[in-house]
């Protein structure tokens, strides 16, 4: 039987060992780091998505060939690139001139490779210089797609500082878009909305671009909507007015309780009187009154002037009497 010895090694012996072989795999980083920092040439692969505008057509489309070129790059590019492998696209937004009609098919179009090389440079930056590029054909399909126009809604919470207020509702800037998409996912949309606005405590008007929310399968015309907001500083006055009733029967009489309400209206800080701040005159419709199930009413201005901002009635209802006159002669 053999006897093997049994290996021992020394403490500082086993330091210097792992000393070296720490300063080997340190030289290989560095050699690495070093070899991968170089440019090399190689043939590189893509796929090209394409973003255009073509009437009535969808917008975005991918390349059915894959585009094979011949770069130059660094090793750290390189060595992306294949780990990457089929997810190395190349999305590029084109103009509708670059792509010209395939008459084999209703959908298909394409382009010549070449003609895209200034816009394929300007996406890869100075990672990769293109050293040749063949004359090749891309093939894409666009399928046709209807439109309607659609309005477009806004989506905002403000805020105002004291004795402020919006003088008009949120204005748009276009108040509707073209929108492109399926028939059967177009039907069931009936606005665009905007992402939200919010702003707190304004005291001045307000205008700015919003963008759009989304919609998957759907394309629109334009990203982004134009938006603007007045605010002004206000006044509040309150004034008694009493209550005339209009449309009612000569054979009857109509009361209301209260027979007077208070006017709660809003005007513009530091505006002058107008002259028709005196004609101001609430009523009630007799023809409203005999329709409401419990002879429940909202009092009316009689005409509302311009330089109201806004106005309410304190209470808001009254409540109305109708009794026949033969009644109260009886």
């Amino acid at each position: 039987m053999i006897k093997l010895r049994r290996f021992s090694i020394s403490y500082e012996r086993g330091r210097q060992l792992l000393l070296f072989l720490f300063c080997l795999f340190l030289a290989f980083i560095l050699w690495s780091v070093q070899k991968l920092s170089e440019d090399y040439s190689i043939y590189l692969h893509y796929k090209i998505a394409v973003t255009t505008d073509i009437s009535g057509r969808a917008s975005e489309a991918i390349s059915k060939e894959t585009l094979v070129f011949r770069g130059k790059s660094s090793g750290f590019y390189i060595l992306q690139h294949r780990y990457n492998g089929k997810d190395n696209v190349i999305r590029l937004d084109l103009e509708k001139k670059y792509l010209k009609k395939d008459k084999a098919g209703k959908d298909g179009f394409f382009l010549i490779s070449t003609d895209i090389r200034e816009k394929l440079s300007q996406y890869l930056g100075g990672t990769v210089e293109i050293e040749s590029l063949a004359a090749d054909t891309l093939n894409f399909d666009f399928p046709a797609q209807t439109n309607r126009i659609l309005p477009v809604s806004a989506k905002f919470k403000f805020s105002f500082g004291d004795q402020y207020m919006a003088e008009t509702s949120l204005k748009l800037n276009p108040v509707s878009i073209s929108v492109y998409g399926d028939l059967s996912l177009l039907s069931s949309i009936d606005s665009i909305y905007t992402k939200q606005i919010k702003l707190d405590n304004l005291s001045t008007g307000i205008q700015g671009v919003i963008s759009l929310e989304p919609v998957p399968g759907v394309r629109f015309s334009q990203d982004e909507v134009h938006y603007s907001l007045d605010v002004v500083r206000y006044v509040e006055k309150s004034v008694k007015l009493r209550i005339s009733v209009i449309n009612s029967n000569p054979d009857k009489l109509v009361g209301t309780s209260p027979e007077e309400v208070t006017l709660i209206y809003r005007e513009r800080f530091g505006s002058s009187k107008p002259e028709d701040s005196e004609k101001l005159s609430a009523f009630v419709d007799c023809i409203e009154i005999e329709s409401s199930v419990n002879r429940v009413v909202k009092p009316q201005l009689a005409t509302v002037p311009g330089w109201f901002l806004n106005y309410r009635f304190e209470p808001p209802f009254v409540e109305a009497k109708i009794v026949s006159k033969d009644t109260i002669k009886q």
